[in-house]
């Protein structure tokens, strides 16, 4: 009995042993995952801290690093409505002087950012302290505190939502307009193709916020202008730009992905060329606008020197980023017979129109109406023809992806969407932009 006892506490003692020689193994293993986790997943960046704030002499904005991190140049951006000025920006110390080629902003001393308003949209984003890549806003107009970070999300938008989101009155590939004016504050128009003198009747402006166009302008005789002087916003031409002969207002900056010539227009924003520029006689900027050119500048001798200051050579401006939306196809017949949309007939208010082509009829009582309000008409395959409307009101929306939209009348109101271009024939006409919302409240009804 007792060698049966002595076996059995030997065994148990054994048992102990191995139990104890698992648990170590299994805790050295979990150690082990977890020191791989950590050293494979290093914590998030830290934000840089900062303070600053903003002064504005003599058209400049002073921006003051107040106390807190030295940045880095090339580890931060001071983005201005939305577009990154650091490379234009100068640093100045406490000592006064002011130097183009730094290394570190630090406290006590400035970025001078020249032609820029101290009301305008400015922002501090850094990038993080740490191997993530984040992004932090650090300062946004006037406020500093707690960075958070930036994080830029890319999204395919959907060609509608484009249309809403960027207020898109007239998208195609020509705007040739025989009338009085085009009007849309915080509007956008996108020229697919060049601008041209003849397409704006000589003397016809577009005044909207943001237009974007996809080759040469030349505008040289009348008075036409491009901008809107109540809601100025930003104009892009991915070519070359001259402004001849003609008193005509430009609103707004201007970015230009070619040359720049210059004679009479009236300057209202910056300009950034990509390019050389080209000085002739009497043109006119703004106090605060200045012309940015990377290539060469050409002028007559003897020329007004404060122009010349205005001009300021950069190895790099902002560049040209026209929108690359394709226009949308139509629905099919069914999702439209389904809405109550018709093939054809007299325009009146409240219709909606799906067919391959469109001419609306002329004159024709008794089926005439004197006004035709809240309109969409969409053609499939071919062109959308509003003549002889007279002076009825003619408001809506107007869709030809495959075709062009031609108006001949006194007033027309909406959005239109044509490839192959919106022509206004009639004098005298008034085209004003309304968002599609306007006319479509729900998005399931969204024609395109």
């Amino acid at each position: 009995m007792m060698i049966q006892k002595k076996q059995d506490d030997n065994t148990t003692a054994a048992s102990e042993i191995i139990a104890v020689v698992i648990l170590i193994a299994i805790f050295a293993v979990a150690v082990g995952i977890v020191g791989v986790v950590m050293l494979s997943n290093p914590p998030g960046d830290a934000a840089p801290a900062m303070l600053a704030h903003v002064d504005e002499e003599n058209g400049s904005t002073y921006l003051y690093h107040d106390g807190g991190d030295p940045l880095e140049r090339g580890r931060f951006a001071v983005i201005v409505d939305g577009i990154d000025r650091t490379g234009e920006a100068t640093l100045y110390s406490p000592l006064g002087d002011e130097s183009s080629d730094w290394t570190t902003w630090g406290t006590g001393q400035a970025l001078v950012l020249p032609g820029v308003s101290s009301t305008s949209r400015i922002m501090i984003v850094a990038a993080g302290v740490g191997q993530s890549g984040s992004e932090w806003l650090l300062y946004e107009n006037g406020t500093a505190g707690t960075p958070t970070p930036t994080i830029v999300v890319p999204v395919n938008r959907s060609f509608i939502n484009f249309v809403i989101d960027e207020n898109v009155f007239v998208y195609g590939n020509v705007l040739s307009f025989s009338g009085n004016t085009v009007t849309g504050p915080g509007a956008t128009v996108v020229i697919t193709g060049g601008l041209v003198t003849s397409d704006l009747n000589g003397g016809t402006s577009i005044s909207v916020s943001e237009i974007y166009i996809d080759g040469d302008v030349t505008l040289d005789g009348g008075s036409a202008g491009l901008g809107s002087a109540t809601e100025p916003g930003n104009i892009y031409v991915n070519g070359d730009l001259t402004l001849g002969s003609g008193s005509r207002n430009i609103y707004g900056d201007t970015y230009v992905a070619g040359n720049f010539f210059l004679k009479d227009a009236r300057i209202h924003g910056n300009v950034y060329v990509d390019g050389d520029l080209t000085l002739n006689w009497t043109p006119w900027l703004v106090d605060d606008a200045r012309i940015y050119y990377t290539g060469k500048i050409e002028h007559p001798n003897y020329y007004d020197e404060e122009i010349l200051k205005k001009c300021v050579h950069q190895a790099t401006v902002p560049g040209v980023d026209i929108p690359d939306q394709g226009i949308a196809p139509t629905k099919p017949a069914e999702w439209y017979a389904e809405r109550g949309y018709v093939s054809g007939g007299a325009l009146t208010d409240g219709i909606r129109i799906y067919a391959d082509s469109y001419d609306a009829p002329g004159y024709s009582p008794p089926t005439w109406s004197s006004t035709a309000n809240n309109i969409v008409i969409i053609a499939r395959s071919g062109d959308i023809t509003l003549k002889n409307m007279g002076d009825r009101r003619v408001t809506g929306v107007f869709y030809a992806p495959n075709g062009k939209v031609t108006f001949e009348g006194t007033s027309l109101e909406g959005v239109v969407i044509a490839r192959d271009g919106f022509f206004v024939t009639s004098g005298g006409t008034t085209v004003v932009f309304r968002n599609i919302e306007e006319y479509i409240s729900n998005p399931d009804d969204y024609p395109f």
